[in-house]
């Protein structure tokens, strides 16, 4: 299951496999999955055709503007879009876009929870970045019906607020967070920005571009982070899926996770509520990146880029519905002020214990639909790890729901696993391997956690997104209906970081029996745990009296 690396060679080993495959083919793909673009057209022609999985993949083009150094290749387009073939796991090319001299370096891309829309921004830490609206069809074919001004620069994340009224974009590295307002009718930009909140409050950055005599933000040695941690850069923002009223933005320049009021009505970024580590607190960085929501636990997981960890934190329900309704009767937020919403409960490191973690980042964190799974992307061991959601509290009361167990460490088939994405089923996923010019096509054991090469490799120059776009026979409708999904105890709009968890509302796949007989092992095995768990007591309790 651990990857094995050699400078001549890349050796490839899997606990469900013995096969070792090669490079890819000169058309970029390699078998088995060989489909035609004939034959893709003829699907698109079958009304019997279902299948609508679209994959939007995203390039780096001029490295120069990038505060990190990729080591692939410039791409001369930097959009395309794949039809994805849920039955042996292969992509069809539909659609390039994106000239480099107009779409620079799209490295975060957001699907709109209800439309037909794809946004995708711009990464120049020297000028604003830009925020493109793409209409996408089911062809693969992209219509831009909108750009807007980032309002900050090197700009890294999109999110949709609950009402599907604003957009907001996080700004890596001058770390300014924006609202821009978004139609509900066509997703299109209302205006330009509405509010601007700067973390910096007006300061000049510090720390100086990498052609300027910076560092290169890919490293993660002391000098780097030394230069890196001078000032803030906010990564990510995500609004709490309960009343969609608090904020969590990763600062790796700060190693803060800080929490905001959102203000709902106006769509703004309100006060700063807290701050807490984004860790242990041991002393060494650990660079929070992502921030992600258990769908059906009061849990959230962080991942550090510079220390190779996840952090578990539980969530106070109560206070974050505190906040929601003082917000609602218009009161200060004040009285909120150094009052946290999270609670850290574990850290566990994402690469083996000897592995060295000044040669590795972090790149993604997801948990997996079926809230049983967190996955990490890990840049320099060149891996996926696999971690185990804790079901229960477990009868000894050790161990807390939603906090992780290692299930494995799995190769990418490539260098520099920046980003990694589902398909509907959550029974594939596809990697982008930036360093390698690569993304490659994996299985997913529902029940294991295991991934396995699918046989499926494409040539890509520095990809660096893998964005889920489900088409189907969508339009805008009411606005005031919007698409809700009931997940345990919350409502919870049918979108999620980088959309991994985006859910048509009707897909028909080949896997369905093979994913219920998945979940119907998950659910013995867990019967059998508990039936020892209840032994276990049944003998302490039978010495107990004995004694």
């Amino acid at each position: 299951m651990v990857p094995y690396n050699n400078s001549s060679k890349l050796i490839i080993q899997h606990a469900a496999s013995s096969v070792l495959t090669t490079d890819a083919s000169s058309d970029g793909h390699t078998p088995p999955g060989n489909r035609s673009l004939a034959g893709s057209q003829a699907d698109d022609d079958d009304d019997t055709y279902v299948d609508q999985q679209l994959f939007f993949v995203t390039s780096y083009s001029d490295f120069d503007k990038l505060a990190h150094g990729p080591r692939g290749h410039a791409g001369k387009y930097t959009l395309r879009v794949y039809r994805f073939y849920a039955n042996d796991g292969a992509l069809v090319l539909l659609h390039i876009n994106g000239e480099a001299a107009n779409v620079i370096n799209p490295a975060f891309s957001r699907f709109h929870p209800r439309l037909n829309v794809v946004y995708t921004c711009t990464e120049d830490i020297e000028e604003n970045g830009k925020i493109f609206a793409y209409q996408i069809e089911k062809d693969g074919s992209l219509l831009q019906i909108g750009e807007v001004d980032a309002g900050g620069t090197s700009t890294c994340y999109l999110t949709i607020d609950r009402d599907q009224r604003n957009l907001i974009a996080v700004n890596y590295w001058d770390s300014s967070l924006v609202v821009i307002p978004l139609s509900k009718t066509t997703g299109e930009f209302n205006r330009p920005i509405k509010s601007i909140y700067d973390p910096r409050q007006g300061k000049a950055m510090q720390a100086a571009a990498k052609k300027h005599g910076g560092v290169n933000h890919s490293n993660n040695d002391d000098s780097t982070i030394a230069q890196r941690q001078v000032d803030p850069h906010s990564h990510a923002l995500v609004l709490d899926p309960f009343e969609g009223c608090v904020a969590y933005v990763p600062d790796l320049g700060k190693d803060l996770v800080r929490e905001f009021w959102y203000d709902k009505e106006s769509g703004r970024i309100g006060c700063e509520i807290n701050t807490l580590p984004s860790g242990l607190s041991t002393g060494k960085p650990d660079g929070p990146r992502y921030f992600e929501f258990h769908p059906k636990f009061n849990v959230a997981y962080v991942v550090n880029e510079l220390s190779s960890t996840v952090a578990v934190f539980s969530i106070d329900r109560e206070l974050l519905s505190e906040i929601a309704r003082a917000a609602k009767l218009k009161k200060p937020m004040d009285e909120f002020k150094g009052r946290s919403t999270l609670k850290l409960i574990q850290s566990i490191k994402t690469v083996p214990s000897a592995f060295p973690t000044k040669l590795n980042t972090c790149g993604r964190i997801c948990v997996h639909q079926s809230g049983r799974f967190v996955i990490v992307s890990n840049r320099g061991h060149e891996s996926l790890a696999i971690f185990r959601v804790k079901q229960s509290h477990g009868c000894s009361g050790k161990t807390r729901k939603g906090t992780l167990a290692q299930v494995g460490f799995f190769h990418t088939r490539g260098e520099t696993p920046r980003h990694f994405q589902f398909d509907h089923s959550g029974q594939f996923l596809i990697v982008a391997n930036q360093d390698s010019d690569t993304i490659a096509v994996f299985s997913f054991n529902l029940t294991s956690g295991e991934i396995k090469y699918s046989g499926n490799e494409y040539r890509v120059p520095s990809p660096n997104f893998v964005c889920s776009c489900p088409i189907n026979d969508r339009d805008g409708g009411d606005e005031d209906q919007l698409e809700l999904e009931k997940v345990g105890n919350r409502i919870h709009i049918v979108s999620e970081e980088d959309n991994a968890s985006t859910i048509p509302t009707s897909v028909e796949f080949e896997h369905s029996k093979k994913a219920v007989e998945s979940e119907l092992e998950i659910a013995r095995q867990e019967i059998a745990e508990l039936k020892k768990q209840i032994s276990s007591m049944t003998v302490t309790t039978e010495s107990l009296t004995v004694n």
